[in-house]
């Protein structure tokens, strides 16, 4: 297991007409090339008011009103966090560029309840920060990010147009662990 350098930085998210703009906490990290990690990645967000067509959309225009808001019993039951397919429930964040600065692929993270939405994207950029470090992850690798809590995360390859996204090249979706 390997583990990327524990300090918060500060996340530059830009967005085009598909991503919302959320802004989080910022840290530095210089990279050798002088060079800022918020620099060369952003995490693009997609809220599920912007999903249409899917399951993400539906569930959120039902919390959006109180009267139609299931009760904690029935969202307790819903897929947060679940990463086997994208756009189910809440937000869905991906890297953009660590393709092109490190050659490896973007990283992304579905179903996101909008509570943890600035943790979210936090933990994606300690990750491509790791990765503009030097470091290389692939499918089934295991990252520790934090010890105290104990916090793991592992990453599974999602191919190009596959598990409810559309994506043109193959990326690594993270799954919770511990």
């Amino acid at each position: 297991m390997t583990t990327p350098s524990k300090a918060h930085k500060q996340v530059r998210r830009t967005a085009n007409e598909s991503r919302a703009r959320r802004q989080a906490p910022r840290r530095k990290s210089r990279l050798s090339t002088g060079l800022e990690v918020a620099d060369l990645v952003t995490i693009g967000i997609t809220g599920p008011e912007l999903a249409t067509r899917t399951p993400a959309l539906r569930l959120n225009q039902k919390l959006s009103k109180k009267d139609t808001r299931p009760g904690p019993e029935m969202l307790a039951k819903l897929p947060w966090l679940q990463q086997d397919r994208a756009y189910r429930a809440g937000y869905y964040l991906l890297t953009h560029g660590l393709q092109q600065h490190a050659k490896h692929p973007e990283i992304e993270m579905c179903n996101v309840p909008g509570a943890m939405l600035e943790d979210a994207s936090r933990m994606l950029n300690t990750i491509a920060e790791y990765v503009l470090h030097g470091h290389s992850l692939g499918p089934g690798q295991t990252l520790l990010i934090n010890e105290d809590p104990l916090a793991v995360v592992g990453f599974m390859q999602v191919e190009a147009g596959t598990r409810g996204t559309a994506h043109d090249d193959s990326v690594l979706r993270v799954v919770f662990l511990r």
